[in-house]
């Protein structure tokens, strides 16, 4: 599986929410390499736990602006992020209780949802801020 790459078109003009999401794809990458090395690598239960971790530190500073910018879509943005915490929590699980055919999906999930959340609803956030400003 290749590694995610960030790029400017990703970004979002805000220093704090693009560093965050630079992370993001940093520790899912650091999964991808985890599940290339070994399989039952319990580096890869530590990153995932780091993720979540990571990810729901990020949802709340992303929310907190959304919130005083009066985001019309906030709702919704936060649904994907809880959706995703969901999803991920579960994901923890399984690889906590030595569920290893999960990493394969898990990773496929991780690169699909943070491209396409990050280039499509985090960017519609950035053109609302741009109009707002």
């Amino acid at each position: 599986m290749d590694l995610l790459k960030w790029n400017e078109s990703l970004s979002v003009e805000n220093i704090v929410i693009d560093n965050q999401h630079k992370g993001l794809f940093d520790l899912t990458n650091n999964l991808i390499l985890e599940y290339k090395d070994d399989i039952n690598s319990p580096l890869i239960g530590e990153t995932l736990s780091s993720l979540l971790r990571y990810a729901k530190k990020h949802f709340k500073d992303e929310e907190r602006l959304l919130r005083e910018v009066k985001y019309p879509k906030l709702e919704e943005h936060e649904k994907m992020h809880i959706d995703f915490i969901f999803k991920i929590a579960m994901f923890c699980k399984d690889v906590l209780n030595g569920k290893s055919s999960v990493v394969n999906e898990m990773i496929e999930y991780l690169t699909d949802w943070l491209i396409n959340h990050t280039s499509s609803a985090d960017l519609d956030f950035k053109n609302y801020i741009n109009q707002v400003a």
